[in-house]
């Protein structure tokens, strides 16, 4: 049997993911305006990519595809970049840190990082931590990005 409470917050995710669907589609260069903490979705010609969760809105989102950030700061770049250098053949086996030393690796993932930076997010608004991990699993499944999102553990 279920706990009540978590019931209830189950019950709520539809509500949740209506207002997602419902708020404004903004580009990824212009995030005035958001809320502090809740969950966020990557979308590319109009198509969810990638959902994330954060408690710094607007700077998280920009980590993601600025140049400067490193694969901790840009996880949907670097998945990006490691499903295309699948694509070429290359070895995406190894750990991070030597991955991101291979020139061409490493040229893939500038190119998804400026890609990230052309892209359009939604927001909502979560504050509640339990909330935000349960509606980042919702949305992903709700809204097929299961390409880019990954709950595996580090």
């Amino acid at each position: 049997m279920i706990n009540g409470a978590f019931r209830a917050l189950v019950d709520n995710l539809p509500s949740l993911m209506s207002q997602l669907s419902n708020a404004q589609l903004r580009p990824w260069s212009d995030l005035g305006g958001l809320p502090q903490k809740g969950i966020y979705v990557f979308y590319e010609d109009n198509v969810a990519i990638y959902v994330g969760r954060t408690n710094r809105m607007r700077r998280r989102i920009k980590e993601h595809g600025q140049m400067s950030s490193g694969h901790n700061k840009a996880p949907f770049a670097f998945n990006i970049a490691k499903k295309e250098a699948i694509a070429l053949g290359l070895e995406v086996g190894v750990p991070r840190e030597m991955l991101k030393q291979n020139t061409e690796f490493d040229r893939l993932f500038r190119d998804a990082k400026k890609r990230v930076s052309k892209m359009s997010v939604r927001v909502v608004e979560i504050y509640n931590p339990i909330v935000q991990t349960l509606f980042e699993v919702y949305a992903s499944m709700e809204l097929k990005t299961e390409g880019y999102n990954s709950f595996e553990n580090h």
